[in-house]
């Protein structure tokens, strides 16, 4: 068991050195992701005060459907998309190409409409360590998934969703789903707080890091958690990974446990690892299939 704790946490490290990092040294300004013209919706930013220690505000940036802002009596439902190590409330539409994937779907009717949004889910230290959204280093940015940025996750960026634009405020019309790191904190945002109906984790980790060990209401013990999630189940709980992924042999177990538990779930082995290619074609199927 220690042995395979250690081999754990080795190929966690690994991972972290290994995942993209975005393009931005300090973050883009609010006028760079507004001059974005080659998609089919509304990008806005969203600036915001931040309930986290020493860190005054936080922004995250809202892709809205094509109609928005013409068919005014039409409420949406919402899904949060989460960066991993490395990256930043910017990086799922630069390297993940996730507006015009989107934009695609919902062209050929395969997509529903609804509204997305990209929060920054990385631990700061200040306001400038937080240097206009700064992607962070992937060792600190993974050793700190500690539970300061989940804590308020609800707070300052769901309702703060819910009261600046017309979403259904349903557990039936929120999804979240992230990859890597982001998949854990998806995993553990879902379990911890019952409000969304669709999960989708990307070549997630299911265990917390040794930061997280001291912030036992965000990363206390999941079984239990789960076990209430799983009471009335969510409609779509997916889980995906690579054959050649460093976490495969752990989400196999978890896979196993949630089985064994009868749970229903959806987990889904693609061919390669731990990379991009894989992390787009994982969003593609879960865009299809929520809010079905």
């Amino acid at each position: 068991m220690r042995l395979r704790r250690v081999i754990s946490f080795a190929a966690a490290a690994w991972f972290t050195v290994s995942c993209a990092a975005g393009r931005y040294a300090s973050g883009p300004y609010d006028s760079e992701i507004k001059s974005i013209r080659s998609c089919d919706g509304t990008v806005e930013v969203v600036n915001y005060p931040s309930s986290e220690p020493a860190l005054t505000e936080k922004r995250m940036v809202v892709y809205l459907p094509p109609d928005y802002y013409t068919d005014t009596l039409r409420n949406y439902p919402v899904l949060y998309l989460l960066h991993g190590a490395r990256g930043n409330e910017v990086t799922w539409f630069e390297r993940g190409d996730a507006f015009r994937k989107l934009d695609s779907l919902r062209r050929a009717d395969q997509a529903e409409d609804f509204i997305l949004v990209l929060p920054n889910t990385n631990n700061y230290y200040n306001d400038k360590d937080y240097m206009y959204g700064r992607p962070l280093p992937a060792m600190r940015a993974f050793w700190l998934v500690s539970g300061e940025t989940e804590r308020y996750f609800i707070h300052d960026v769901v309702d703060r969703v819910d009261s600046l634009y017309r979403t259904i405020d349903d557990r039936s019309a929120r999804a979240i789903a992230g990859m890597s790191s982001g998949g854990l904190q998806a995993l553990h945002l879902s379990a911890n707080s019952g409000l969304f109906d669709y999960v989708g984790l990307f070549s997630p980790y299911a265990k917390p890091t040794f930061a997280a060990l001291r912030h036992g209401d965000v990363y206390g013990p999941l079984w239990p958690k789960l076990e209430e999630q799983f009471a009335d189940p969510p409609e779509k709980y997916s889980i995906y990974i690579g054959r050649n992924d460093f976490f495969l042999l752990h989400m196999k177990q978890f896979d196993r446990k949630l089985d064994r538990k009868g749970y229903e779930h959806d987990f889904t082995v693609s061919e390669g690892g731990h990379a991009w290619y894989n992390w787009r074609s994982y969003l593609t199927d879960f865009y299809k299939n929520v809010f079905k």
